[in-house]
């Protein structure tokens, strides 16, 4: 019994889709890349002559996209995704009272 090895695999690690990106977060990319999109169809370009500059604040939400999906949390090591889920999470679990009535 000692030293044999379980026959089951080890679970597989999420598998790298394109450019070393998991799939959720590959989706995540495209949905904050069309929210730039339909966001620079709103707002129109800054009037400076630079294209660059004049176009900046329409990456506004693939920025707020790539942060959520690579910051960590520095005290529980969460990316931030994560722990906004399991913060909000907490904060309604809290907010939940029980009436109890004993029978009588």
């Amino acid at each position: 019994m000692y030293g044999h090895q379980h026959p089951l695999m080890d679970k597989p690690g999420q598998s790298k889709v394109v450019w070393g990106l998991t799939f959720p977060q590959l989706i995540a990319i495209l949905i904050g890349g069309k929210l730039s999109y339909e966001f620079s169809k709103i707002v129109p370009a800054l009037p400076v002559k630079n294209i660059i500059i004049s176009h900046v604040h329409h990456l506004i939400p693939l920025a707020f996209t790539l942060i959520l999906l690579y910051a960590r949390e520095q005290k529980t090591g969460l990316l931030l995704y994560q722990y906004i889920y399991h913060w909000i999470k907490f904060k309604l679990k809290q907010n939940r009272t029980f009436v109890w009535k004993r029978p009588i």
